[in-house]
């Protein structure tokens, strides 16, 4: 089965400008409230958590999927009540969805989610195929990247606890997933660019049903030639 990643759109057509977000009402002190969403990190939650407010930049056309980096949607998606609709059907025991309300124009827009991952399918990667990097740290300062060889998860959470005494970030920087899965939708930790991923049936669905903001990364691509190359270009266009 062929696997993609979701990635935010990047065509200023479709989104006006990017990021669409760059601030947010974060509805409490982000460093010391401990229900805030980004200090909760990747678990599930069984209490209401504190939601920021995106706020969208003039520029900005309202999408489907949100491309938002500010403080509050680290690592999350902000999405519209009509792909929360679709993705529910799959994400079952793996994310939850919270309502975050975004303004837009001084308006304050309901029909908004953010969408909170807690269960990561890692035993999905084909570590043998997959391409692993290491940023290791340079004594004159900086770091240099380096590939290592992985041929399982245990190997690979091994590596990442050997290198995180050093301050060393190890990450999947082409994932091969592998070929008896059947899953529609899950997520994964340490790649880089990779973490929400469809099969080719749901990303067919979606498209279908014409959302907006999105683009989808063939999953065996390293994201520098997905922003480099021309198949991404072909698709969606230009940056």
């Amino acid at each position: 089965m062929k696997y993609y990643a979701i990635r935010v759109s990047l065509n200023k057509k479709i989104g006006g400008i990017y990021p669409q977000v760059v601030h947010a009402n974060h509805n409490c002190n982000v460093w010391d409230e401990t229900k805030f969403i980004d200090r909760i990190g990747f678990n599930k939650i069984n209490f209401e958590p504190i939601i920021s407010n995106a706020i969208l930049e003039k520029k900005a056309k309202l999408t489907d999927l949100i491309s938002a980096e500010s403080i509050g949607f680290t690592s999350k998606l902000l999405l519209s009540d009509k792909l929360k609709a679709i993705l529910t059907e799959y994400t079952d025991n793996k994310c939850q969805f919270f309502k975050a309300p975004i303004i837009f124009n001084h308006d304050l827009i309901n029909d908004y989610w953010l969408l909170n991952p807690y269960y990561f399918s890692m035993s999905y990667v084909n570590f043998k195929k997959s391409s692993i990097i290491v940023k290791i740290r340079k004594k004159e300062g900086g770091t240099i990247s380096k590939s290592i060889i992985v041929n399982n998860l245990d190997e690979f959470m091994n590596v990442i606890n050997q290198h995180k005494e050093k301050m060393e970030i190890v990450t999947i920087d082409r994932v091969y997933i592998e070929e008896n899965i059947n899953d529609d939708f899950f997520t994964l930790l340490n790649t880089f660019g990779s973490m929400y991923v469809v099969s080719e049936k749901l990303k067919n669905k979606i498209e279908i049903s014409e959302c907006t903001g999105i683009e989808f990364m063939p999953i065996e691509m390293k994201l520098t030639e997905w922003l480099q190359g021309e198949e991404r270009e072909k698709i969606y266009g230009k940056i």
